[in-house]
């Protein structure tokens, strides 16, 4: 059935299950990294609830949050914890029915594995 004829259940529970694999492609580049930096430098990723995904690398925090009603999500870069110190940088992305994600500060659309690396990076800069 067309993503425009899903009932919103329907679409609810493809976001979510979308979701968890970009987390999960999130975690594997981030514990590959990790594999060649010193212990000093990992990072720790943290899930706080459902549709929240944090990463920590020394004083930077990239946190995501999905809405998987809807598909699309925010981030953030925080110099520190996300909820004391100032935010970095900014933005939004959203994943559609295909695994593809448009990123706000990027054109086009990103295969998942590709914008989930490119997340990962964002720690890293």
């Amino acid at each position: 059935m067309p993503a425009t004829q899903e009932s919103p259940n329907e679409r609810h529970r493809l976001y979510a299950e979308l979701w968890i694999s970009f987390t999960a492609l999130i975690r594997s580049y981030v514990a590959a990294h990790d594999l060649a930096m010193p212990v000093a430098s990992h990072v720790q990723v943290e899930d706080a609830e459902q549709g929240h995904l944090a990463l920590r690398s020394g004083s930077r925090t990239l946190a995501l949050e999905f809405d998987p009603a809807q598909g699309t999500g925010s981030w953030a870069i925080y110099d520190g914890d996300p909820d004391h110190d100032r935010v970095l940088d900014r933005g939004g992305f959203e994943i559609d029915e295909n695994s593809r994600v448009a990123m706000s500060d990027r054109p086009g659309k990103l295969e998942l594995e590709v914008a989930a690396e490119a997340f990962t990076a964002k720690v890293f800069d």
